[in-house]
């Protein structure tokens, strides 16, 4: 239940909070998060890796992923990029707020057997993904294509690290 609980609050949040009016401009960038979500998704399949993994899932697995992928994410994209500041400092605290949000949520995941970590991966790599995964999607809704240029060296950092064999 922790899965439909943290998707179900989330997506209530964007709507009370979120700026929709801003859907059609943040729109590429849900369609860039969920590509690389699925992208992660196949290369854990191919590779038999997943570093982390749902567990507990609500329904099926497919079913709790792809809530994330096409509710949840958006959802918080919206409320993310959709509030964020134009003053420099304000920006850096929206950062630090948004990280910090997102590992008590892994915490708290991982503390209830909501999400499980494999091969190597630990709260200290979660911590550098959501430290270059927020302003990763500032980049993509600012500058497209730098971003996804970018996002395909963290892309090969990760395979490199992780060690993935998919040749």
């Amino acid at each position: 239940m922790f899965h439909a609980a943290i998707i179900t609050g989330g997506i209530i949040l964007s709507i009370k909070r979120g700026k929709w009016h801003k859907w059609k401009e943040l729109l590429p960038t849900f369609y860039y998060w969920a590509l690389f979500s699925c992208f992660y998704e196949y290369i854990a399949l191919m590779g038999n890796k997943h570093l982390w993994q749902f567990d507990k899932s609500f329904i099926s697995l497919f079913v709790t992923e792809s809530m994330y992928t096409f509710f949840f994410y958006p959802s918080m994209i919206i409320l993310f990029l959709g509030n964020y500041p134009s003053d420099t400092t304000k920006k850096i605290w929206h950062y630090i707020r948004w990280i910090s949000i997102s590992l008590v949520i892994e915490a708290l995941a991982r503390k209830l057997g909501a999400i499980k970590f494999d091969h190597g991966w630990s709260m200290i790599w979660e911590v550098f993904f959501y430290s270059t995964m927020y302003p990763m999607l500032r980049l993509h809704y600012k500058k497209p294509l730098a971003a996804l240029i970018l996002s395909l060296f963290f892309v090969i950092f990760y395979l490199m690290v992780f060690d993935y064999q998919l040749l």
